[in-house]
């Protein structure tokens, strides 16, 4: 039970624990096309918090931009709960100052986590100095409820965890820091209580 009190207290979702030494490791970096077979020896184990189902899936997403204004990059490939392992048919924004894609959920949901999973053939370094803002309707009053500072690497699995549950119907995934900065997600998971 201490590794799941100080990993809520460091604002992550999953942790490993080691059996032998009875101590565990928590904010470590998740490759989605490795296998824990391959990267990791026993006794060490993996937990992550109990959640409900992903309300991002299949939801309608809109975002700023889209690269090249092409349907091979589209917002829609965000939501889709495919995580594609071409370079085309995800989520890639065009260059610009705050880049950002929004998902529209089923009603009004109390935000706790966002999983997004980073590009995987290259630029995972893309993904930095992100935000994680909830709005309860369509006006646009987003307020910020998590923050990633990165930068991502290719093929990560990036958990941000809320300050604290928040209720919304829409949440938005905005780089707020650079200038010529490019957002790219394969796929974007949220997670409510």
């Amino acid at each position: 039970m201490d590794c799941v009190m100080l990993s809520l207290r460091s604002k992550s979702v999953s942790f490993f624990f080691n059996q032998n030494e009875h101590i565990c490791r928590w904010d470590c970096v998740f490759l989605a096309s490795r296998s824990c077979t391959t990267y990791c020896t026993e006794p060490w184990s993996y937990y992550a918090i109990k959640w409900k189902t992903n309300e991002a899936l299949s939801r309608p997403a809109t975002s700023s931009s889209v690269f090249g204004n092409s349907s091979l990059w589209g917002a829609h490939y965000a939501t889709n709960g495919a995580r594609s392992l071409i370079k085309t048919e995800i989520f890639h924004s065009q260059s610009e100052t705050s880049p950002w894609l929004k998902v529209h959920l089923i009603g009004s949901k109390m935000i706790t986590f966002v999983r997004v999973y980073n590009r995987r053939d290259v630029g995972g370094e893309r993904f930095h100095d992100v935000a994680v803002e909830v709005s309860p309707d369509e006006s646009g009053n987003f307020v910020q409820r998590g923050c990633y500072k990165g930068p991502g690497l290719t093929d990560q699995v990036i958990e941000i965890l809320c300050d604290y549950p928040t209720s919304g119907q829409y949440v938005r995934i905005r780089i707020i820091d650079g200038t010529s900065n490019v957002l790219n997600i394969a796929e974007i998971e949220i997670y409510s209580v």
